[in-house]
């Protein structure tokens, strides 16, 4: 059986490796693998409280009415638990400054306290996507993007009038959102809207430096803010999420799998 799970591992995560290694690529280090959680049914946003190390998901529950819930492992401990009190959940953002852990869901937006208990917040709207930075951006069922302050939802300047699915802000002030899996960018303060036509978007992040990281079925792009544009640093393809730990180690998921990398200072050679 783990034979057959690693010969799995190896196979989706890059084309990259040695046959004789036993990790991966990554920009222009190299990491080995490490199985976090398997078995998690239609996983998705995927991201890591670094304050904690509590890594936050969404996933599918079949044992009644299928119902998207919230789950989290502890990094450190591997103890896994369902947050109680949310259903319909569609997306996670976290501060990682103040440590706050906001949910969005088809019911409107909760934010999980220390105790990991839910407090509803006053925006009841059908919640697609959540973003930190700086502030809370959220994006509703019908395309429009608003930031969250004072408790209500303001509409973002940028976008109004544009259909967005999925959004994140690089550390250059440049903003990346989704629609039909084609990828956009568009500068915090104007309205000039690019596209990068060439990329089939699954997923897109950021790391600890807020650089922007798209994951597509041709690999792992990150955004150079010199070239306007994306260079590949893997060929990891179809992920379902995307995170960063606080050394700057990618945790991503891919199938219902949960894999974390680690560095090794010590790199595969093929000859």
């Amino acid at each position: 059986k783990m034979k057959i799970f690693l010969l799995f591992i190896f196979t989706i995560a890059s084309s990259t490796a040695d046959k004789r290694c036993r990790g991966i690529y990554f920009g222009d280090k190299y990491y080995n693998l490490h199985l976090i959680k398997e078995g998690i049914n239609k996983i998705d946003n995927l991201i890591l409280n670094r304050n904690d190390d509590i890594l936050y998901f969404t996933f599918e529950d079949l044992t009644a009415t299928p119902n998207r819930l919230v789950g989290y492992i502890n990094m450190d401990t591997k103890e896994t638990k369902v947050i109680d009190g949310i259903n319909n959940a569609t997306s996670i953002a976290i501060d990682q400054r103040l440590n706050k852990v906001f949910i969005g869901s088809q019911n409107g937006l909760y934010k999980i306290n220390d105790m990991k208990q839910v407090e509803r917040l006053p925006i009841q709207d059908y919640i697609v996507n959540l973003h930190f930075k700086d502030v809370l951006y959220f994006t509703n069922i019908n395309g429009d993007t608003f930031i969250f302050e004072d408790g209500f939802g303001a509409i973002v300047q940028e976008l109004q009038g544009v259909k967005v699915e999925e959004l994140i802000i690089d550390n250059d002030n440049n903003m990346f959102f989704v629609r039909n899996n084609t990828l956009f960018r568009i500068k915090l303060g104007t309205k000039a809207i690019n596209i990068h036509e060439k990329i089939y978007v699954d997923v897109i992040s950021t790391d600890i430096h807020t650089k922007a990281y798209i994951c597509s079925k041709t690999g792992v792009f990150v955004y150079n803010k010199y070239k306007f544009a994306l260079d590949k640093v893997s060929d990891m393809n179809f992920l379902k999420g995307l995170t960063f730990n606080k050394a700057n180690e990618p945790i991503y998921a891919a199938k219902d799998l949960i894999i974390k990398l680690s560095e090794n200072p010590i790199p595969c050679f093929e000859d």
